[in-house]
């Protein structure tokens, strides 16, 4: 059975972040009723039409749910959100600060009509203080959380190529927002959530703010290399094919100098000897390791090291990734319904019981609105 089967979740949300949050939850079982403007609904079903002539963000992060649309700005849609309100147990909106006081939908206004609401909110910079009203795209936040200066090379920045100041919020607030049904479980109370993708960047910061804090380190740009290992990270092999491995322990050096790659030289240097050294003197340890590559085959060295138990791996192109073997036999790639018929989608993430949670289709803009008017005991409009 759905883990949150049951669980309504009311969402007013757009872009990417709620939506995403919203999903998961619904990948896990929830009623994910999504409100949407009646003249042209998320932002995201206009990005493009790449998915069968739908847009692929609203693809990605908007199946199984219903779509419902209302106009929060209209008096006669105000008893189908009020009564929507009644009936969910998490409320959820990713709008700017200040934007549910406007319409009516603050806090306070929605635990008027149900008291123990799980009430959710995710925004850029928090639900006040200096920046709260800013915009916060995501390119916008991998600059101002830190991202962009500890990625890219030392020539030039560049950003994290998958929008995950969103991912990554929207994850939190999941996670967040199921820890707070459980409490409400036991104890009957409600509760508020708030994520920022700022603060959700800056907590992905990991290790570099203790460089700060205790060495006064700012980290250099590495472009694909660790800025705390070495060796590690992708390596060209002798066809031209990039392989990945890192070198995380004295085991690991040890094994790739002697048995991997047949240099016991570089063992015997004591620049090498500690990892600390190696990422010193990285400029020096590379090229030779670079040179001892150029003799075999991505696949050979992918193999040795495979037999030698060092972390490796290839480094795939998306069709490669596509047609990955393990993504065939973990299932993950599945067919969903949508407004333009059957479309292959990447599945729930989640392993549930050994099963993958089925996935829902994608809503048409205002699909459910007459099914759930009736739901509620109103009429259609």
């Amino acid at each position: 059975m759905p883990l949150l089967r049951g669980t309504r979740v009311l969402a007013f949300e757009n872009g990417l972040a709620g939506p995403l949050a919203t999903r998961l939850l619904a990948d896990l079982g929830a009623d994910v009723v999504k409100v949407e403007r009646p003249d042209g609904g998320d932002v995201t079903r206009a990005w493009d039409t790449v998915a069968a002539g739908l847009s692929s963000g609203f693809v990605w992060v908007n199946r199984g749910k219903r779509s419902v649309a209302l106009d929060v700005k209209d008096p006669g849609d105000r008893p189908a959100i009020e009564r929507l309100v009644e009936r969910s147990d998490v409320f959820l909106q990713n709008y700017t600060p200040g934007w549910a006081e406007r319409v009516g939908l603050s806090e306070e206004a929605v635990r008027a009509l149900r008291h123990d609401v799980v009430y959710v909110d995710i925004s850029g910079y928090g639900p006040d203080g200096p920046y709260a009203r800013k915009n916060a795209y995501d390119l916008v936040m991998q600059g101002e959380a830190g991202l962009i200066a500890v990625t890219g090379t030392p020539e030039e920045p560049a950003r994290v190529g998958v929008s995950v100041c969103d991912v990554g919020a929207a994850s939190y607030a999941a996670v967040a927002t199921l820890a707070a049904l459980a409490r409400r479980a036991e104890t009957g109370e409600g509760a508020r959530v708030s994520v920022s993708l700022f603060d959700t960047m800056v907590d992905w910061l990991g290790y570099f703010p203790h460089l700060w804090w205790h060495r006064r380190e700012v980290p250099e740009r590495t472009g694909m290399r660790h800025p705390l290992f070495c060796p590690y990270g992708p390596f060209p092999a002798g066809d031209g094919r990039l392989f990945g491995l890192a070198i995380l322990s004295a085991d690991h050096w040890r094994v790739l100098c002697g048995d991997v790659i047949g240099r016991q030289e570089l063992l015997e240097d004591a620049r090498f000897s500690t990892n600390e050294g190696r990422v010193e003197h990285r400029g020096a340890l590379e090229p030779l390791l670079r040179e001892a590559f150029a003799a075999r085959p991505a696949r050979e060295w992918l193999d040795l090291l495979e037999a030698a138990r060092i972390p490796c791996g290839a480094v795939n192109e998306i069709p490669d990734v596509l047609e990955h073997l393990q993504l065939e036999h973990n299932g993950l790639v599945v067919e969903v319904g949508s407004p333009a018929g059957p479309i292959p989608a990447i599945g729930s993430p989640f392993l549930v019981d050994g099963e993958r949670p089925e996935s829902g289709a994608v809503p048409a803009l205002g699909e459910h609105t007459a099914e759930i008017l009736r739901e509620l005991g109103l009429e259609s409009r």
